[in-house]
């Protein structure tokens, strides 16, 4: 008797395992109740089985106990992650809330200060923004009472930036997809401070990740001593893809920098602008005169024309001085270089030193291809180099340099460049086909 109330005590310790237990729970005590002999038969009718019916047997009773406790298979899954989903839906709704609450309360002392708190807020998700409308106050007066403030990739491109008919660059990625992703912040004149007066946390896109954030516009920033840093370096000569690998040897990566390649291009660009923003004619002597005042033996002249505009201008610094004394008995003339803004010629003067390697001798720019002008160049460069003139010179061929050479350099030889008439007769030799 004792033998067999340990099996039993062994197969109730089982089927509580399998799932059992619920029928003992409704049942309440009267299982615990039952008295020796249904055990015995129990466990006699379980013993009398075939072990394959045994199986099936206990299969089918864990299945009844599965279905008495209310899950069936994967069905019962499909509920437990449904109703996980439901509640995640739920915090990540009233986390929403919470956030749309908390920023509508929120006042700036300056639209600037707006700005930085949506920026950094956006960056903290993974998305970048840009200033989209501005209003300000009626009549003369000019001050600014309305800003919104929308996500990068909010609106649509317009039409005229997608067509590449008449358009030397291709066109640029779409990135915009109308995210509906904004904060708009007015100006309360009586208290003097900015309140949000529209919030909407809503994104219609992909985010970027926490290495990726970095890259965007709106959060692309240089720190003032890095502008220092920059244009001290830029100052110094030193190139700007030189710059560039400094800081990022010194930081790590691009995203610890802070910034890209170009935006060191147009900081560097930015400042020359400044620079020539009284006129760059002027801006372009001032700075010959400043160099011819640091270093006497710098050589420059100009000539402007009966308006006040820069017409041709010649210089050449000390070293190129005494290369041409040294090196200058075959010198090239070469005026087909027009890659500047203005369309005026660059016009190089460059020969070849013991070292087979060029060597510039004096530069210039000119505004017309005349014989005058190169009259005037001509001797200019002369006056340069204590009025000695080269043994050979190469130019391009161009009727007018031709005339000033032959008043100019009398006793000169003057040859053609080779590749100057290779060309010409390529392109000849096509015409005519």
């Amino acid at each position: 008797m004792d033998k067999e109330t340990g099996f039993t005590d062994l197969f109730l310790d089982t089927s509580e395992l399998d799932g059992s237990d619920s029928v003992d729970r409704t049942n309440g005590n009267e299982s615990k109740n039952d008295d020796d002999s249904s055990d015995n038969e129990s466990w006699s009718s379980y013993d009398n089985l075939p072990e394959e019916d045994f199986q099936k047997k206990e299969e089918g009773t864990c299945s009844e106990n599965a279905y008495f406790d209310g899950w069936s298979g994967d069905n019962g899954y499909e509920h437990e992650d449904g109703a996980n989903m439901d509640i995640e839906e739920a915090e990540i709704q009233q986390r929403a809330l919470e956030t749309q609450l908390k920023v509508m309360g929120m006042t700036f002392a300056s639209q600037w200060e707006a700005y930085m708190f949506y920026n950094n807020y956006t960056k903290d998700r993974g998305f970048s923004i840009r200033k989209d409308k501005v209003k300000r106050g009626k009549g003369l007066s000019t001050t600014v009472r309305y800003r919104r403030y929308v996500c990068s990739r909010a609106g649509k491109r317009l039409s005229k930036f997608l067509n590449p008919e008449g358009r030397t660059r291709g066109l640029r990625p779409e990135t915009r997809c109308e995210c509906g992703e904004h904060l708009v912040v007015k100006l309360d004149k009586g208290r003097g401070v900015w309140f949000v007066a529209a919030f909407m946390d809503d994104r219609n896109h992909l985010l970027a990740r926490a290495d990726e954030v970095v890259f965007p516009r709106s959060h692309r920033v240089m720190g003032d001593h890095q502008i220092t840093e920059i244009l001290a370096m830029e100052g110094a000569r030193i190139r700007k893809h030189i710059i560039i690998d400094n800081f990022i040897s010194r930081y790590g990566s691009y995203g610890k920098c802070g910034f890209l390649r170009r935006d060191v291009y147009n900081l560097c660009c930015r400042e020359k602008m400044k620079l020539i923003a009284k006129g760059d004619a002027n801006t372009a002597i001032g700075i010959m005169r400043s160099r011819k005042e640091k270093d006497p033996d710098f050589f420059f002249e100009y000539m402007l024309d009966k308006e006040g505009r820069l017409k041709s201008m010649f210089w050449c610094d000390p070293q190129s001085r005494r290369d041409y004394q040294l090196y200058g008995d075959v010198t090239v003339f070469d005026s087909t270089y027009k890659m500047n803004r203005y369309g005026m010629p660059f016009i190089p003067f460059v020969g070849v030193n013991n070292h087979r390697c060029t060597t510039v001798f004096g530069c210039a720019i000119v505004s017309y291809e005349t014989e005058a002008t190169y009259v005037w160049l001509l001797q200019t460069f002369l006056k340069a180099n204590c009025q000695k003139k080269p043994r050979s010179i190469i130019t391009d061929g161009d009727a007018a340099m031709i005339q000033a050479i032959r008043l100019v350099l009398v006793d000169v030889l003057h040859r053609l460049c080779p590749w100057h008439v290779e060309k010409i007769c390529r392109s000849t030799l096509i015409a005519n086909r």
